[in-house]
Parts: structure tokens; sequence; C-alpha cells
């Protein structure tokens, strides 16, 4: 095998392995860049949750002074701003292994530049060495036979053709290395400008903490005021609780006759048995859970404006240790007079009044039920249709100025946490 030959193939070779390193680096950056738009939502999405806090709190400055309220909005931004830091150090992480990558497939380039070079000026020193680029006449007239000649000519422009495909290989190689420098270099300067962005942002975090230190201390000066405050808030959710349960029990033993009677119905149609005890749906409202469902993660929120300031479940006082608040749903802050809609769409089961909750309304979703409480006013009725995002009320403010909508979610007569199910 001729110089040319061996050359000849291990250029075929190389490309070979530059393709294949090519497409696993493809496929690579795909996944990485995929993260990235990712995270660059999320950190947009926070951005915009920090602001919407920061605005609903420049209202509760014109309310009746109220620590306990501006405590709930601050921990609320703290945890938020959290999570800004939390996304801007995974976005680091992810620049710097981006980084690390390029570095790597900078110096593959590299080392393919070299070999490509080195290719490039042996098959040079070759065709110096047989005079096929100064007589290549001489070398195709002197041929034995005319199949020798036509094999020579094939051989001769097979040869000039690898010669400019290898050179153009080595350009395109070195404009590859190129974009991949310039890529590096930018990453290197995002990495540094999140950096910068991190140090800002625990900045704001140590002053709203020491902000939530002084509220802390300012509340528990009066802590046989907050622990009362916390009994009743205790009891207005037992109530609700037996109100929304005893709605909700009735409502599933009225849905078991409607099945039952529809089912019986069919059969008595079709001529089939009917279906065992225990059918709870009618179809569509089977359909309607699967619906509801599928939505978790994904609902809207009750109100257009608002956050968290009272998680799900049983935990701590914000500033009295060993006092428990018992949350069966979620306490969301709004604007004065925010409009209260529907996350999902359904039926009215009922509202009704509690002096500790005010108004609230029980929607129906299949076996799924949504509640919402402290409500000023009910704009629906029990049996109405009801669609996504529909209004069914106005927001109650309270006397220390603050608006605040409950929200429950519950599957059956079993409570489950609505932030889960909310869009975030």
């Amino acid at each position: 095998m001729n110089s040319f030959q061996i050359t000849y193939k291990s250029k075929i070779l190389s490309k070979l392995v530059l393709l294949i390193f090519s497409f696993f680096l493809w496929q690579v950056s795909f996944a990485q860049s995929t993260k990235k738009t990712q995270l660059q939502t999320q950190y947009q999405q926070i951005q915009a949750e920090i602001k919407k806090i920061e605005s609903l709190l420049k209202t509760t400055q014109v309310e009746k002074t109220n620590s306990l309220n501006q405590l709930q909005a601050i921990k609320s931004k703290i945890q938020v701003r959290q999570n800004l830091i939390s996304n801007i150090n995974e976005q680091v992480t992810y620049l710097k292994a981006a980084i690390e990558e390029k570095q790597l497939v900078i110096a593959s380039l590299k080392k393919d530049i070299e070999k490509l070079k080195a290719d490039y000026a042996l098959m040079i020193q070759n065709a110096y060495k047989n005079k096929y680029n100064t007589n290549p006449l001489n070398f195709l007239f002197s041929s034995e036979s005319f199949n020798q000649a036509i094999q020579r000519f094939t051989y001769m422009r097979t040869y000039a053709k690898t010669r400019d495909n290898q050179a153009l290989l080595i350009e395109k190689t070195m404009a590859d290395l190129q974009v991949k420098i310039d890529k590096l270099e930018a990453d290197k300067a995002e990495k540094e400008a999140f950096l910068g962005e991190e140090l800002v942002q625990r900045s704001i975090l140590e002053k709203e903490e020491q902000e939530k230190n002084v509220l802390v201390s300012q509340l528990q000066k009066d802590e046989a005021k907050l622990k009362k405050q916390v009994d009743d808030k205790n009891k207005a959710a037992i109530a609700l609780n037996a109100q929304i349960e005893k709605i909700i029990a009735e409502e599933i033993k009225l849905a078991k006759e409607k099945a039952e009677k529809e089912a019986k119905a069919t059969a008595v149609k079709t001529g089939t048995p009917p279906p065992a005890k225990g059918l709870t749906m009618t179809p569509e409202e089977t359909q309607l859970s699967k619906d509801f469902i599928s939505n978790m993660g994904k609902l809207p929120w009750p109100v257009a404006k608002g956050f968290i300031v009272g998680k799900f479940g049983q935990h701590e006082h914000e500033s009295l240790k060993n006092v428990y608040i018992n949350n069966n749903g979620v306490d969301i802050k709004t604007e004065t007079d925010a409009a209260v809609r529907a996350i999902f769409g359904g039926t009215v089961v009922n509202s009704f009044y509690l002096p500790s909750t005010q108004n609230s309304v029980i929607i129906k979703h299949g076996e799924y039920f949504t509640v919402y409480s402290n409500l000023k006013t009910v704009s629906v009725t029990a049996g109405q249709k009801i669609t996504t995002k529909q209004n069914i009320g106005i927001v109650y403010t309270q006397e220390d100025g603050s608006a605040k909508v409950h929200l429950e979610i519950w599957k059956g007569t079993a409570k489950t946490n609505p932030q889960l199910w909310l869009a975030q």
C-alpha cells in the first residue's frame, strides 16, 4: 500500500471520527441548551414573582399597621429571593459545565487541526517527490497500457480532490474552533455577570432577614394577643372544615344516588345488569376528574395578583415558638376588593357564611372540590356551571386592612395541598 492510500484512508477515518464526535457534542449541546432555556425561564418567572410581592407590599404600607401581615409578606419574599439565588447558582453551575465542555472541544479541535495539517503536509511532500504536481502529463503518458493510463488519470484526479478537501476541512475546523472560542468567552462573561448578580441578591436577602427579625421582636412583645389570634384562627379552621365536610359528604351521597339511578336506567335500556355498587360518578364527572388531575401544577391562581402567606398543613407561628397553626388550605394575600375566580371549570355546589371566614363557595370538579373562603360578596349560585377563571366573588378586607383569600382543594373527603396544584 503506497503512502497516498495510507494518507487517504487515514483522512477518511479521521473524518468519520470527527463526524461521530460532532454528533455526540450536538446531542450534549442540545440537552444543555434546553436546560439553559428552562433555567432562564425560571429566573424570569421568579423575578416577576418578587416584583409582584413588592407591588403588593406597597399597598400594605397604606393599610393599617399590622406587623404580622408585614412579617408574612416579608417571609414570602425571602423564600422567593432564596429561590432566585438557587436559580442563579444553578445557572452558574450550568455555565461552568458548559465552559469545561467547550474547553475540551477546543482542545480536541486543535488536535484535529494539527493532525489534518500533518496529513496535508505529507500529501504535498509525496506529490513533490513523485513529481505529480510538476509534471503530471509525463506520469500519465508514461503508462504502459490504456487501462493503466485510465487508472493513473483516476488516481491523479482523486489525489487532487483529496488535497482540496483536506484544505477545506482544515479551514472549516479552524472556523469551528474560532466559533467555540467566541462562545467560550461569552459563557465566561455571562458566568461573571451571574456571580455579580448573586452577590447583589444575597445583600438584599440579608437586609430582608434583618427586617424580618425586627418584626419578630416587635410581635413577641405582645405574645398573649398573638396566642389568642392563633387560637381564634384554629377554631375558625375547625368550624370551616366541619361545614365543608358536611356539604361534601351530602354532595357525594347525592352524586352516588344519581349515578346509580342513571346506571340502572341504562341497564334497563340495554338489557345489561347494573354495575356493582360503589359507583359515585357519571362518565361526565369521571372525565372532569381526569381533566382536573391532568392540570396539577398548572391551575391558575384564584386571584390575578397575589402570593402565599399561609401554607398548607400544621406549621409553627411566624414569631411564637411552640405555637402551631393548622391550615387546611393556603392563604393568598391580594389587593383590596380583588376579584376571586374559579381555578377550574365545574359546578357550584353551595355557598355559605361563617363569621370567622366570611362567605365561602364550593365548586365541584368530578371527585374534586375547590373551596374559596374569606369572600366579601358571592356572585354565583348553587347548581351554576362555572368556567376556568370565571369570577365568583370579591375578597373580604379585614379590619387591619389586609385582603386574603383562603383556598382549599379536596379529593372527596380528603384534603390536599393547593400549592401543588397551582401554577408555579
